[in-house]
């Protein structure tokens, strides 16, 4: 009976771990929800989207100057990066500010939403994170 029980376990962990793998898929650009659309048309209008994805209920993008963003159901950005810098637009005020007084030489390459705040990372590898309302919470280099 434990062996029957084991095996059973083994088969649903070993399953669960295949759809989990399986769940992120290619879209077509079109299947994007409409403010993710328009963030992109908006911020990079000299781009296309080179590939979309699902993964379960978010959304992934590539963009043909590399910028990657993920996006949540309703087309919210949850993490954007890019090389050359983020659209400063895209960055919450108070952090932009904070990044330019301090850093003037660096730029925004990373920014991701977190629970209660923000990360971002900046060309010199810096990563600083910041409360809600745009405060430094923890600094990493």
């Amino acid at each position: 009976m434990k062996k029957l029980i084991l095996t059973f376990l083994t088969l649903v962990v070993v399953g669960s771990s295949l759809y989990a793998c399986d769940r992120k898929k290619e879209i077509d650009p079109a299947q994007l929800p409409k403010a993710a659309t328009e963030l992109i048309q908006k911020h990079w209008p000299s781009c296309v989207i080179d590939f979309a994805f699902i993964d379960g209920r978010e959304y992934e993008v590539l963009l043909s100057d590399g910028t990657m963003i993920e996006f949540d159901s309703k087309g919210v950005w949850k993490e954007m990066k890019c090389t050359d810098g983020l659209p400063v637009t895209l960055v919450p005020g108070n952090i932009t500010r904070y990044v330019v007084n301090r850093f003037p030489k660096q730029l925004i390459i990373k920014c991701e939403k977190m629970r209660g705040g923000y990360e971002v990372k900046l060309t010199n590898g810096l990563e600083i994170q910041f409360d809600m309302q745009g405060r430094v919470t923890h600094v990493d280099d």
